[in-house]
């Protein structure tokens, strides 16, 4: 709990911050110090998803980086929807009147 209250206390200004709860070493089950259950409960209470991987047998360790880089692109294209009232891009017309061929 401490560690999440740091993370908001120095992030204040932001509403949500991508967060996951990642257990490590789930290859080591005999010598688990968190339950699964309890895991889970802690990640519903933070509103976070919760994954369990293990680097020695590359279990869910893509799935951490690329889960982490969703939520920080839904955070990214919230905050540009948010700025503009609808969904930042880009159109063909704005890109050719800044580009110049010599």
């Amino acid at each position: 709990i401490f560690f999440v209250e740091q993370i908001l206390r120095v992030k204040a200004e932001e509403d949500k911050i991508p967060l996951l709860l990642v257990g490590n070493k789930s290859d080591l089950e005999d010598r688990r110090q968190v339950s699964v259950e309890e895991a889970r409960s802690k990640a519903e209470e933070w509103g976070v998803q919760y994954v369990e991987t293990s680097a020695k047998t590359r279990a869910n360790v893509d799935k951490v980086f690329f889960d982490l880089m969703r939520e920080v692109r839904a955070k990214k294209m919230s905050e540009n929807k948010d700025k503009n009232g609808k969904k930042s891009s880009r159109n063909k017309k704005s890109l050719r009147e800044r580009c110049c061929i010599l």
